[in-house]
C-alpha cells in the first residue's frame, strides 16, 4: 500500500471517527432535560410591553405543554418561536438551547412611535414599521399622539394606503431627531388630511399642512424656535404656518 493511499486511508478513518463521536454528543445532549428558560427582552427605551411571565405563558401554551423538564430533542424550537411572536408586542424571537442546557428565549419588542386617538374605534399603537398594536393596560409608551378626526381604511398597517406611507414617514423623522421627539405631543389629522402639531412646551398650534417637505417645514419651524420665539417672545404668537414655500407664517 502506497504512502498516499495509507494518509487517505489514515484520513478517512479519523473522519468517521469524529462524526460518531459528533453524533454520540448530539444524541446525548438532545435527551438531556431542559434545566432552565432564560427569557432575555431587548429593552425599547425603557418600555417593556412584555414580561418574563407573559412570555413563559406563550412558551407553556398556557400551561398546557410545559418545557421546562422536556429533552431538547422533543421540542420544535420554530414553533416555540412562533407562539411567542404570536403577542403582538413580539417583533421577534430566537430560541436556542446552550451548553449548560438552558432554553434561552431572546425577545426583541416592537417599537411603538405614535399612539393613534381615533374617535370612531380604540386607541392603537404605531410601532416603526407602521403596524397597528393595541394599546397595553400594562404599560404606556410615551410617543406622540395621532388623533384622526377621519376615518381610515387602515386594518394592520398604516402603509396599507399612500397617505400612510406619508404619514409613518413623518412620525419616523419625528422620532429619530432627539428635538423634535422631545417637542411634539400631538399631531391631529384634519378630514381633509392636513396637519396641525401640538408642541410639548409652547402653545402654538403649527399649520404644518399635508405630510410632504419634511426638511423645509421643519426647517422652518426650527427657525422659529431657535430664532424668532427667544426674541419675540415665547407667547407672542398663538399660531404658526408652515404651509407656504420659504415662509414662516406668525400669528
Amino acid at each position: 500500500m502506497s504512502r498516499e493511499l495509507k494518509t487517505i486511508l489514515f484520513l478517512s478513518v479519523s473522519a468517521f471517527i469524529m462524526l460518531v463521536i459528533i453524533g454520540f454528543t448530539g444524541v446525548k445532549n438532545g435527551a438531556k432535560p431542559v434545566n432552565n428558560v432564560l427569557v432575555n427582552i431587548q429593552d425599547q427605551n425603557g418600555d417593556f410591553f412584555t414580561d418574563q411571565l407573559e412570555i413563559m405563558s406563550l412558551l407553556n401554551a398556557g400551561n398546557t405543554d410545559y418545557v421546562l423538564g422536556q429533552s431538547i430533542s422533543m421540542l420544535d424550537l420554530k414553533a416555540l418561536e412562533l407562539r411567542v411572536e404570536a403577542n403582538p408586542f413580539v417583533k421577534e424571537a430566537q430560541i436556542y438551547r446552550d451548553v449548560k442546557g438552558n432554553l434561552v428565549v431572546n425577545v426583541e419588542q416592537a417599537q411603538p412611535i405614535a399612539r393613534i386617538f381615533n374617535r370612531n374605534g380604540p386607541d392603537q399603537y404605531i410601532d416603526a414599521d407602521g403596524t397597528l398594536l393595541p394599546t397595553n393596560a400594562r404599560h404606556t409608551a410615551r410617543v406622540p399622539i395621532l388623533e384622526l378626526e377621519r376615518s381610515f381604511s387602515w386594518v394592520e398597517n398604516i402603509t396599507e394606503t399612500d397617505y400612510g406611507k406619508d404619514i409613518l414617514k413623518m412620525l419616523k423623522y419625528v422620532e429619530k431627531d432627539e428635538f423634535w421627539r422631545a417637542q411634539i405631543a400631538q399631531i391631529v389629522i384634519a378630514r381633509d388630511g392636513e396637519l396641525t402639531l401640538l408642541p410639548q412646551v409652547t402653545k402654538q398650534e403649527i399649520k404644518f399642512g399635508m405630510p410632504d417637505d419634511l426638511e423645509g417645514k421643519f426647517k422652518k419651524l426650527k427657525i422659529f424656535y431657535k430664532e424668532i420665539l427667544p426674541n419675540k417672545g415665547w407667547n407672542t404668537y398663538s399660531l404658526v404656518n408652515l404651509k407656504f414655500k420659504d415662509q414662516i407664517v406668525c400669528e
